[in-house]
């Protein structure tokens, strides 16, 4: 019973110094891990980054949004220009930068998720 102890004791020390590996050079464990929590401070960075840039996308269109109802209750000019043309142009303008900027946003959370 004990010889068999001992030979089962010395197959698994005999296994378990054949399962070390031989590594690159000798700070190479340090420097994958140094690597490894780099990438985890910049992905913790760049998601606090993509949140606030949500936040303030939504921000900026409820404000865009509540700015074209104002305009669209003008009744006189302002610089000579009047409430019809300035709604027309407030809108495409705010439209435009509104569908690229949500655009960009997706294709950056794409790129930071993945």
């Amino acid at each position: 019973m004990k010889e068999t102890k001992t030979t089962d004791e010395n197959f698994l020390k005999e296994i378990m110094s054949k399962s070390k590996l031989d590594l690159p050079f000798s700070d190479f464990e340090d420097h994958v891990m140094m690597q490894i929590e780099t990438k985890l401070l910049h992905q913790n960075k760049w998601s606090k980054e993509l949140r606030l840039s949500w936040i303030f996308f939504i921000v900026g269109s409820v404000f865009g949004i509540i700015l074209s109802i104002f305009i669209a209750q003008l009744r006189e000019p302002i610089f000579g220009v009047q409430p019809v043309n300035l709604t027309l142009i407030f809108s495409i303008v705010f439209s435009s930068v509104l569908f690229t900027q949500i655009d960009t946003l997706i294709k950056f959370n794409r790129r930071i998720n993945s």
